[in-house]
C-alpha cells in the first residue's frame, strides 16, 4: 500500500494545500465588507487573519470554487513549466555560435 501511495497520492499532494489557501482565501473574500471588487479585495486584509485561525476549509460553494480554480491554474502552470523544460537539453551550446576551430 505504501508504494501505491507514494506513486499516486504524493504527486498531487502540493494542489490539495493550494486547494486549501485558496479555499481560504474565497473564504475571507467573501466576508469581507465591501459592494464591489475592490472593496472586498481591500476588505480582505481585515478578514484574512480570523479565516486562518481554523484549518477547515471553507464549505461554501464560492469557496470551494475558488480552491479548485486556484489548484487547477497551479498545476497548469507547472506542467507548462515543465513542458517548456524538456526542450531544453542539459550542457549543450543553443544557438548558432561556434567557438572550435
Amino acid at each position: 500500500m505504501s508504494k501505491k501511495i507514494k506513486k499516486y497520492v504524493l504527486p498531487y499532494f502540493p494542489y490539495l494545500i493550494a486547494f486549501w489557501f485558496f479555499s481560504k482565501c474565497g473564504t475571507a473574500y467573501r466576508m469581507a465588507a465591501g459592494a464591489n471588487l475592490g472593496e472586498n479585495l481591500f476588505g480582505m486584509v481585515k478578514t484574512i487573519g480570523p479565516v486562518f485561525q481554523s484549518y477547515a476549509p471553507g464549505l461554501e460553494l464560492f469557496d470551494l470554487a475558488v480552491g479548485v480554480a486556484g489548484a487547477v491554474i497551479l498545476y497548469f502552470v507547472v506542467q507548462s513549466k515543465i513542458k517548456k523544460a524538456r526542450k531544453f537539453r542539459r550542457d549543450m551550446e543553443y544557438g548558432s555560435a561556434r567557438w572550435s576551430a
